[in-house]
């Protein structure tokens, strides 16, 4: 249907867990119009009491079913769309409103294999900026700073960016529905989304138009999983006293680290054993993904750490200069390399996700009511989750892997140094370790 500039905003949320409820709120807030008239998910009693728990407005008109068929029949009475549903129903619900034609607000990662970024790609083809992807991180203050100091010509000619996530609450992905491999796609898709997107930006800063062409990666796990059985708890373990991971030991550090889902532990919780057989996700991963432009960025995850252990942000390194920042402060640095010169930018980051949660609302309501495209589009989604399936192959492999692109183009060459090889041909060695043309010793 056609958008009006004023007047209700009706909106449907299918699969209504709390990271969706939490956006359906910001956006609200962000429109006295916007109401939730629809939702669709298999437990309708626990989304209506999430619902009346965030206070939306008029939250007992809100009509709940199980099923998303009578949605689609009755499209006519909506003006947009939101999915956040477990990581594994995003592509193909998507795929399954895609003919409606309504803007639709699609939680990340879009896709968790090959076969669903290709059918979703196919399925908003030439449309993607009527979706807007839940990618906060570039829409924080942080990213937004960088980015404007970048372009400036500040840094000079960036010729690398590096990435680090370093996560306080990784336990949610082994003690939480988010260790199911077959619902999450692992922890490439779901950390590495987020980073590499903003990574893009970053180099797209750098330099306008630049896509990424290829990846190598690795992961490791070190520390979860093991030989309890897939369906061993802490209620039915008889190491709890030992075992660190254990309600009564969480409680005793005062911090969960996201195995108790984000609650405050305390000795009578229970979880799911991060010791268990069936642990699949890497617990640390590293990549690098080449541009076209022949700059590379070098990013880096980990799900260990604790505490104020926790570090995200990125540095990017350019000839004049170097930035960096990071969301556990609300600064941005900037050194000088040819001059005793340090700028620090102190930022805003009010907010979820350094704020990027109420610009991503407010943004997705203006496409809604025609007045603004998608400042995440699917587009770059897409180029995102491109980039997580093809590290986890790479990881997978132990080879590069190349990036596909949503509009059908094939990962370019890299294109060749102005200033010549990067490094001298390797050198064949003789038994005596020295080279075999003895001229280059002389």
């Amino acid at each position: 249907m056609k958008q009006s500039n004023s007047g209700r905003l009706r909106l449907a949320v299918i699969g209504m867990g709390a990271r969706v409820t939490h956006m359906a709120k910001l956006m609200c807030e962000a429109d006295p119009d916007v109401r939730v008239v629809r939702v669709v998910d298999p437990q309708p009693d626990a989304a209506r009491a999430r619902a009346a728990e965030a206070k939306l407005p008029d939250a007992d008109a809100i009509r709940f079913d199980d099923s998303i068929d009578a949605l689609l029949n009755e499209t006519s009475e909506l003006d947009g769309l939101l999915i956040g549903t477990q990581c594994h129903l995003h592509a193909p619900l998507a795929v399954a409103v895609a003919a409606t034609g309504l803007p639709l607000f699609l939680e990340k990662p879009v896709a968790i294999s090959w076969d669903q970024w290709h059918d979703l790609a196919s399925a908003f083809k030439g449309r993607g900026a009527n979706v807007v992807v839940s990618f906060p991180l570039r829409r924080t203050a942080h990213v937004t700073t960088a980015v404007e100091i970048i372009r400036s010509g500040r840094l000079g000619a960036v010729n690398q960016i590096q990435a680090i996530n370093n996560v306080p609450y990784g336990g949610v992905y082994f003690g939480q529905w988010y260790r199911d491999y077959e619902k999450t796609g692992g922890l490439w898709l779901q950390k590495a989304t987020h980073d590499l997107d903003y990574v893009n930006c970053l180099m797209d800063a750098a330099e306008l138009g630049a896509r990424p062409v290829s990846v190598a990666a690795m992961h490791t796990r070190a520390a979860y999983g093991g030989s309890f059985p897939p369906d061993h708890r802490c209620s039915r373990c008889d190491v709890t006293d030992t075992c660190r991971e254990s309600p009564l030991n969480l409680t005793l550090r005062g911090s969960d680290g996201g195995m108790l889902n984000y609650e405050t532990p305390t000795p009578d919780s229970d979880h799911a054993c991060a010791f268990s057989r069936n642990i699949l996700h890497q617990d640390a991963g590293s990549a690098i993904v080449m541009y076209d432009n022949g700059v590379h960025a070098a990013y880096s995850q980990n799900f260990l750490p604790r505490q104020s252990a926790g570090q995200r942000g990125a540095t990017v390194i350019g000839y004049d200069a170097t930035l960096r920042f990071d969301w556990q402060s609300d600064m941005v640095t900037i050194i000088d390399h040819h001059r005793t010169r340090v700028d620090r930018v102190e930022v805003a980051a009010a907010g979820a996700h350094g704020g990027g949660d109420s610009l991503l609302a407010r943004n997705f309501v203006d496409v809604v009511r025609g007045v603004d495209v998608s400042r995440t589009p699917l587009d770059q989604g897409l180029v995102s989750a491109a980039m997580c399936l093809a590290a986890r192959d790479a990881a997978a492999g132990g080879m590069t892997q190349p990036v596909p692109h949503p509009d059908g183009r094939a990962a370019t060459a890299l294109i060749p140094s102005p200033r010549g090889p990067v490094e001298p041909p390797i050198v064949p060695l003789t038994l005596s370790g020295r080279p075999a043309n003895s001229a280059l010793t002389r």
